[in-house]
């Protein structure tokens, strides 16, 4: 395997770690966001495509002879498992669990950008497909998120027991 190939590889480790945090921080905020069906529905099918690259990832590691990591996997798994747990002893998981989604996507836009250039620079032009399709979700998600402020102010202050 050529350097390259390692970079490329790490960077697809990287990447489908950081999928497995979203998918648990996506779902974390479905579950505080129950009573908003509109944003649950395109918040789902924005769930729907991270599985779906999640899988894409997984199959390019494959396809370069390697699998996911399991530590950075569990790493990242364990990190969304503790801000949900913390997020709900702070008594204001809307507006938290909104906050880490709305990170989760631009760390996704972030390691997205990355995949896919290194893959251009690899000659792997399946990687970069998946790394742009990757970043074109987050940034929908990420404008999602950014139009939906106010919902999160309201709902943080109706679990506060405050009025709208």
């Amino acid at each position: 395997m050529t350097t390259i190939d390692k970079q490329l590889v790490g960077y697809l480790k990287d990447a489908h770690a950081l999928q497995e945090h979203v998918e648990a921080t996506l779902s974390e905020l479905l579950t505080t966001l129950a009573d908003e069906p509109d944003i649950c529905r395109r918040l789902g099918r924005y769930a729907e495509r991270t599985r779906l690259h999640t899988r894409e990832i997984d199959a390019r590691l494959r396809a370069h002879g390697s699998s996911p990591s399991i530590v950075r996997d569990a790493g990242q798994l364990f990190a969304a498992v503790l801000e949900a747990g913390l997020g709900r002893s702070r008594r204001d998981p809307a507006g938290r669990h909104m906050r880490d989604a709305y990170v989760a996507a631009h760390l996704q836009i972030a390691a997205a950008e990355m995949l896919r250039r290194v893959a251009d620079r690899a000659g792997d032009a399946e990687t970069a497909r998946v790394a742009t399709a990757m970043c074109d979700d987050a940034h929908d998600m990420s404008a999602e998120l950014s139009d939906r402020w106010d919902l999160a102010a309201d709902l943080s202050l109706r679990q506060h027991g405050l009025k709208d």
